[in-house]
């Protein structure tokens, strides 16, 4: 493939003949490309200055949480060490500490794999890096040691927080009646364990991500590594139930459970056992594994690291033709009546769901969350609810991000009040389908097994119930999604945790009762689908008539901003 010379970088070696100058500006170069690659990764490319200075506000505020939640598991673990420090025997209290060894390991490791993963757009060179760069005389090492260097700083940041809030639970654990090591000796072993755990948690990731990047950087699948990401966010957000219950496997690590070789964080406890001076085999055969995880994660990085540093040209860089081919046909079934400006909305949605990898993230980021938290409902008429909640959360999560904040004058400028109607229209059959159609489908199988035939009544019951919730969902909505700027964290965390508390409890409490009442006989059902639907086509149509009159929105607005009523 033919590269163009504007994409090349200055990263040859000069003729042996010639001699090398060192050159000034380079350690200044680095520092700023590191700079630039460290604060990419608080806004993910996509934030206005204004949004990346919330963000960053939002972090510390989550950060803050971070530090309360250790000290709350603390306070919860006290009066347990408490009690096995007056009535427990030392067998006991080392099953316990062990339970809790496996817990306080393996928590870091998945919040390091899940941060690893939300900027895992960043961990390696790009594209678009090469195209803007390639023209400056700045080197390729220069790029990827700053692109390495800020990789370090941000995971080196996240992971001292995790475990400062982590370090009084810690200390007590290793100030115990029965404790087994001096206090400074565990805190050491466990300061170097959990640091090479979350470490092999962050090269995994990495190295997962590389190598999907390589296998699918020259082919047409090139789309599925943002999949591939998807997937493992997805497997992650399922995995937390199972760090939350580590703490009751220290009798499966003192029998020598076999399943525990599939539990990165026993490798990581066995190591810091190992450390401790116990020579049993099981423990130096854990720590040995540990050990090759980190290797292995670590050569494969630095493996993918290289062959990106040698072959990016021909890896990465795709040819100009192809960003400017003409679009793939929408085959996407759209209601026979639509407009123009209905269909390009409609159209310009769904594809940027199924491209942008941020935005698949965040979808199936939060619908994992609602399956790993709905699962194991015992009532199968909450479940439909639960899962409506969710994807209501996970589709209007995605939708608000904006793509590339710079491209939206294009929107600006064809804003006409004759068309807002149908973009928006084209907005609610997208979140519609989403909130409505994906809660349905998944739900009948289980009502069917719960109720039998009556899970038809129940299934349309569910379906109106969400036509109804689709307006609070687009209750403010004034977007066409990923248009307008965004700023996060513009509620206090606390605060918006307590409202969606408050939403879920109502849609489920009423939902659930709706439901029941309808499978009791044939006129409450009749009573409640008619109900049901003149709301739905009410405020449906109130909605639209809303969209009509009121401009669209393009930059995100503050709570305690002046609002302009359009009257």
């Amino acid at each position: 493939m033919t590269v163009p010379a504007t994409t090349r970088f200055t990263g040859r070696r000069r003729p042996a003949d010639r001699p090398v100058k060192a050159d000034p500006r380079v350690p200044q170069a680095a520092a700023r490309l590191t700079e630039h690659y460290f604060r990419a990764m608080f806004d993910f490319g996509i934030l206005s200055t204004a949004g990346a200075d919330s963000f960053k506000h939002m972090l510390l505020g989550a950060a803050g949480g971070v530090v309360a939640f250790g000290l709350l598991l603390t306070y919860l673990y006290a009066g347990k060490y408490a009690m096995l420090a007056v009535g427990g025997s030392p067998e006991r209290y080392r099953l316990a500490v062990l339970g809790d060894d496996l817990f306080i390991v393996g928590l870091p490791m998945v919040l390091a794999a899940f941060i690893t993963l939300l900027v895992s757009d960043s961990l390696f060179p790009d594209e678009r890096d090469f195209r803007i760069l390639g023209p400056l005389p700045v080197r390729r090492t220069v790029v990827f040691a700053a692109k390495l260097r800020a990789l370090i700083l941000f995971e080196g940041l996240l992971i001292a927080v995790v475990h400062l809030s982590l370090l009084p639970l810690v200390l007590l654990t290793s100030v115990g009646r029965f404790a087994e090591q001096s206090l400074l000796s565990r805190l050491i072993v466990w300061a170097i364990t959990g640091a090479g755990a979350s470490l092999f948690a962050v090269l995994a990731i990495t190295a997962i991500v590389g190598g999907a990047t390589l296998a699918l950087s020259r082919s047409r699948l090139r789309e599925l590594t943002g999949i591939v990401r998807s997937a493992m966010l997805g497997l992650l957000v399922l995995a937390m139930p199972f760090v939350l219950r580590l703490p009751h496997f220290g009798g499966a690590f003192v029998t020598r459970s076999t399943w525990l070789w599939f539990v990165p964080p026993a490798w990581f406890v066995g190591l810091q056992r190992s450390l401790h001076g116990h020579e049993d085999m099981w423990s130096l055969q854990l720590a040995g594994t540990a050990i090759a995880a980190v290797a292995s994660a670590a050569a494969v990085v630095a493996t993918t690291y290289a062959i990106l540093f040698r072959h990016f040209e021909q890896l990465m860089l795709r040819p100009i033709a192809t960003a400017t081919s003409s679009p793939e046909p929408n085959r996407t079934r759209l209601p026979i009546r639509t407009t123009p400006a209905f269909r390009a909305v409609h159209r310009f949605v769904l594809l940027t769901i199924r491209r942008s990898q941020l935005h698949q993230s965040v979808l199936v980021g939060i619908l994992a969350c609602g399956v790993g938290v709905f699962s194991p409902a015992g009532a199968a008429i909450w479940v439909p609810f639960g899962v409506m909640f969710v994807c209501a959360l996970a589709v209007r999560g995605a939708l608000v991000l904006p793509l590339e904040q710079r491209a939206n004058w294009i929107f600006r400028l064809t804003e006409d009040g004759t068309t807002r109607r149908e973009q928006l229209r084209a907005v609610d059959h997208v979140v519609t389908a989403f909130v409505v159609g994906l809660p349905v489908a998944a739900s009948i199988p289980i009502l069917w097994s719960a109720i039998g035939s009556r899970a038809l009544v129940a299934g349309l019951v569910v379906a109106l119930v969400g036509l109804v919730f689709v307006h609070a969902v687009l209750l403010d909505w004034r977007r066409i999604p990923f248009t307008c700027s965004y700023l996060p964290g513009k509620h206090f965390i606390a605060h918006s945790l307590l409202l969606g508390l408050f939403a879920y409890l109502v849609l489920t409490i009423i939902g659930a009762g709706l439901v029941r009442s309808a499978t009791t006989g044939a006129l409450p059902a009749v009573l409640i689908v008619v109900s049901l639907s003149l709301t739905a086509i009410f405020l449906r149509r109130r909605r639209l008539a809303a969209w009509s009159e009121t401009p669209l929105l393009f930059e995100d607005e503050l709570p305690d901003q002046r609002q302009q009523l359009w009257l």
